[in-house]
């Protein structure tokens, strides 16, 4: 009896499903495939729920790493003026980790964009939710998300570049704006590169110019471009 019921915990062990990002029950057979399990749609009310959301934009989840920015446009194509689109990438190798930040122009965009959760891409079934601003995650969102341009600003954050990428590369591929200065972000222990810096330009032409290459690549990475922002902010 004794073995029995050493038997009947084992059993229970081990019908113990696990859980996906969302809360549900991961089948066996999925548990160690790349691509998750459908989720159940959420139901969503209005994205101005105080202050927690923001009113505009939306996350979308679950993407397979091998979409493209162009192909997050064309699914939401019929929704609506995409006003900015993030895509959060690896840190490490820059991927793209299936995660994206859209901000629509208007409130009523966002929210019907939300009809699009549990949508198909490729074999994963995308998440769409509104974009939570609560205090845990404000710094997490802040730098994933587009910084907005202040006022004076003749700067540009630089990212997700290659180790081996010099200055004079910088220079060539920014060639038809004015340059101030370039200031590259080094490992204070190794000396090596950290993998982003900053421009600042002359004029304000010059930095929107720069604004354009966003995602273009460079040595094989697509660069992150991105307005800078005062650290003492």
């Amino acid at each position: 009896m004794a073995y029995e019921g050493e038997e009947g915990k084992n059993r229970k062990k081990k019908k113990k499903a696990k859980k996906d990002k969302w809360g549900q029950p991961v089948p066996a057979a999925a548990e160690e495939a790349e691509e998750p399990v459908e989720a159940p749609r959420q139901e969503e009310g209005p994205l101005s729920g105080g202050d927690s959301y923001e009113p505009n934009k939306v996350v979308v989840s679950g993407m397979p790493y091998s979409t493209t920015e162009q192909q997050i446009r064309d699914l939401f194509s019929d929704i609506g003026p995409i006003q900015h689109l993030q895509l959060s990438r690896f840190p490490d190798s820059g991927n793209f980790r299936g995660l994206a930040f859209l901000t629509f122009q208007t409130e009523d965009i966002a929210t019907n964009s939300l009809k699009l959760d549990g949508t198909k891409m490729g074999n994963r079934f995308v998440k769409v939710e509104r974009c939570r601003l609560d205090s845990q995650r404000k710094r997490k969102h802040e730098f994933l998300s587009e910084p907005e341009k202040v006022d004076g600003c003749l700067s540009a954050y630089i990212g997700n570049l290659s180790w081996d990428v010099t200055e004079d590369d910088i220079r060539d591929c920014f060639k038809t704006s004015n340059i101030a200065s370039i200031r590259f972000a080094f490992d204070k222990r190794t000396g090596k590169s950290r993998g982003f810096c900053h421009i600042d330009f002359e004029d304000d032409e010059s930095l929107e110019k720069a604004m354009k290459k966003n995602q273009v690549e460079m040595h094989g990475r697509p660069m992150k471009i991105a307005y800078a922002v005062s650290s003492r902010n």
